[in-house]
Parts: structure tokens; C-alpha cells; sequence
């Protein structure tokens, strides 16, 4: 199993929940979710004055590391003029952007927001004119990991990106890893599109375990998010990129870093037990714990289990129309919440990709879908048997966007 990542901060699609522009000061609803700069200024090494200057090199000035504007010059500098040395930065994106003839100033000049993790690994959000790069970093090395560029498509990775977004039922101080997943969704997004879509599991689905036929929320009871993951593999053919994972506690947390959530919900939800509120229909704000309880019932909902996953699809929109708001400036936060109260088997750069695209999306468009199925029994277990035509979903999902709700 992989080691258990804990952060300091899209929780996406809870994912997550996913990727604008940043308000001019601490937003009101991420209070605590700080962000950090830092006040040193350089410069790259500027172009020697021979009689064959050789290849132009763009000066990056600005308050924010040393290192991060070197890594940023560096990008402009072979962006601008191929011959310059190849940047620090995923190959797919370079193949992409090698003849985007970049026509800029020698100098510019870069703004933005960088914190380190508690993993030591460091994140950055670096603004450049009309531009946003995203950087992470790894064993002291700066990479550019993303890239919104004006005029272009945005880069956040060289195919559809599928994540494995998982809730277990753990209660304070039980392993939140080992215990029943009782939210299982595969978020989806296209890079070249800047679309996704959420894909819902019913928890009580009937799938084949490396023990056989249990239901899904089992599974990862005593074994991790590991076998979900496989699991998925082998029920869609698909392959996500990696798993996200909270429990009870973690998800309250991620809400209170977030404010409380703004949800519009399409119909009034009773809750059915003694001591929690009903939910009416339409807008109106939750706190971290009415959050949990919406997310929670099942058994007043017109199709149970199956309502019950499209309400986590609810509350994931939801909150990444809410991240989107804040800015991109945030992300940096986002991710240190995000990991503090959640774990994950992606790499700073996935992850960090990943949470950008919360800004690229609508999430009012994304399609919000479960996969259908009908009750039955094994045995004397309720179950719920998945739709033939659930395969039909899984290639259209495949590309990371659902065209055909």
C-alpha cells in the first residue's frame, strides 16, 4: 500500500472535485485556507552582447523565489526560442508548444503564490501577463507542470484524466483507508476540451472482489483504496490516474476549510432521523456537519442509494463552483487542505494538475451521473445489480466526459 500522504489544505471531486482568477484579498469563505509569498527578487542570466547574441533569453522578475523565477525564465526563454535549453516541464506539453512562436518582451515580470508542503514537496501559482503557470516541486527541482496560456488550450495533462474519488464511512479514530467505501465516483475530465463529468457508483453494486461477488462498499474494508482502484479497472476497463480518499472526519474538515457549502439542491431532501433538518429545495448555505448528514441519507430518497450517489455529485459541483470563485491563487491552500484531511497515491504534479482543472471547468456542465441498476438479492444481502447498459457509459466515459447522459 502507498504510503498515507498528509498535507496541510478540492478536498475535487470531494472530487475530486477537480481545477479563474483571484480576489484581491483573503477571500471571506477561505479564511482558512492561508496562502504564503515570499519577497525575494531575481532574475535569469540575461543574453551576452556579442556580435552573434545567440539565442534570446527572457528576463523573470518578481517577488516570488529564486528558483521558481529561474524554472519561469527558462519556460519563456525556450518558449520564445527553441534554441535555448529544453525547461523543466512534462514532455507532452513541450511536444505541444514547440513552433507556439511566443512573441515576448525580454524582461517580464511574474506574480504569484508558492507554499511548501508538509511533504516537503512545494507548489506554485505563477501569473505572467495574461498567463498562469503551474509549478510543483520534487527533491529540490522546480518543474512547470500546467500551463493556461493566453490564446491557447490549456495543458493539464497529455490525455483525459480519470480520478478514483472514494468516501469511507470511518468515524473518528478508525482508519479512514480500511473501512467501506460508502461514496464511489469516477471524476473525469478532458484537458483539450476543458470538460468532465462525475461518475457515480451505487455503494450496495454487485462487483467481482479478488474473493468473489460482494458488494462494492466491501470491498476496501480491511484492504484499502488499492482494490477499488483495480476494481474499477476490471468492472470499466479503464484505467484512473489514481484514488483520492476521506473519511467522515476529513470531509467535515474540508468543508470548514471551505466555509460551509453553498448547494442549490433541484428538490426538498427529508432526512428521516430523529435530531437532523430536512433540506428544502434550492440555494442555501451548510455547515460542515449538515453537509456530512445530507451527504449521508439514503433511505428517504426516491431510489435510495442510487439518489444518495447523485446527491455526492451534487455536493462535488457544489463545492468546486465555490473553489472556482475563490481563484486560482488559492489552489495552493486548496491542495494543503485538501491533504491534510485526505490521502491520495498521486504525485504532487497529478495532484496538482488535477485541482487545476477546477478552474478551467463549468461545473454546472459537467455531466452528474450514476450508473443505473435494479435491487436484488444474493443470498440474504440487498443488492444492487448494474444495467447492461453500464458499459455503454463506461466507453463514453473513457475521454473523460460523458456525451450521452
Amino acid at each position: 500500500m502507498p504510503a498515507r500522504r498528509r498535507l496541510i489544505l478540492p478536498w475535487i471531486c470531494l472530487t475530486l472535485i477537480a481545477v479563474s482568477c483571484s480576489p484581491s484579498g483573503p477571500p471571506r469563505a477561505m479564511a482558512r485556507l492561508t496562502t504564503t509569498t515570499t519577497t525575494t527578487t531575481t532574475t535569469t542570466t540575461p543574453p551576452s552582447t556579442t556580435a552573434d547574441p545567440g539565442p534570446q533569453v527572457v528576463t523573470v522578475e518578481g517577488d516570488l523565489p529564486p528558483r521558481v523565477l529561474r524554472t519561469v525564465g527558462e519556460f519563456y526563454s525556450w518558449l520564445g526560442d527553441p534554441r535555448n535549453p529544453t525547461p523543466q516541464a512534462p514532455r507532452a506539453m513541450l511536444r505541444r508548444l514547440r513552433n507556439a512562436d511566443d512573441d515576448r518582451s525580454a524582461t517580464v515580470v511574474a506574480t504569484g503564490t508558492v507554499r511548501r508542503l508538509t511533504t516537503g514537496d512545494g507548489v506554485a501559482v505563477v501569473h505572467v501577463d495574461d498567463d498562469t503557470l503551474l509549478l510543483a516541486r520534487s527533491e529540490r527541482l522546480w518543474r512547470v507542470a500546467g500551463a493556461l496560456l493566453a490564446g491557447r488550450d490549456p495543458w493539464l495533462g497529455a490525455r483525459p484524466r480519470l480520478l478514483l474519488v472514494l468516501g469511507s464511512d470511518a468515524r473518528r479514530g478508525e482508519n479512514q483507508q480500511t473501512l467501506r467505501a460508502d461514496s464511489i465516483h469516477l471524476v473525469g475530465f478532458d484537458p483539450d476540451r476543458s470538460q468532465g463529468s462525475i461518475l457515480g457508483f451505487p455503494r450496495d453494486a454487485w462487483v467481482q472482489g479478488p474473493n468473489g461477488g460482494t458488494k462494492f462498499t466491501n470491498l476496501m474494508s480491511g484492504r484499502g483504496p488499492e482494490v477499488m482502484v483495480e476494481t474499477v479497472e476490471q468492472l470499466t476497463g479503464l484505467r484512473p490516474d489514481g484514488y483520492v480518499v476521506t473519511g467522515f472526519v476529513g470531509f467535515v474538515e474540508l468543508i470548514r476549510d471551505l466555509g460551509g457549502l453553498d448547494i442549490d439542491l433541484p428538490q426538498a431532501i427529508r432526512s428521516g432521523i430523529t435530531g437532523w433538518d430536512d433540506y428544502p429545495s434550492g440555494p442555501q448555505h451548510l455547515g460542515a456537519v449538515a453537509a456530512l448528514r445530507l451527504a449521508r441519507i439514503r433511505k428517504t430518497l426516491p431510489q435510495g442509494d442510487l439518489t444518495r450517489s447523485a446527491n455526492h455529485g451534487l455536493i462535488m459541483q457544489a463545492a468546486m463552483k465555490m473553489i472556482q470563485e475563490l481563484g486560482i491563487d488559492v489552489l495552493p491552500a486548496l491542495l494543503d487542505s485538501l491533504l491534510e484531511h485526505a490521502w491520495t497515491d498521486l504525485s504532487t504534479e497529478e495532484l496538482l494538475t488535477f485541482a487545476a482543472a477546477t478552474f478551467v471547468l463549468s461545473p454546472d456542465e459537467m455531466v452528474n451521473l450514476v450508473v443505473p441498476g435494479g435491487a436484488g438479492r444474493v443470498g440474504s444481502q440487498s443488492v444492487i445489480f448494474l444495467a447492461d447498459r453500464a458499459e455503454t457509459i463506461y466507453a463514453d466515459i473513457a475521454d473523460g466526459v460523458i456525451d450521452e447522459p
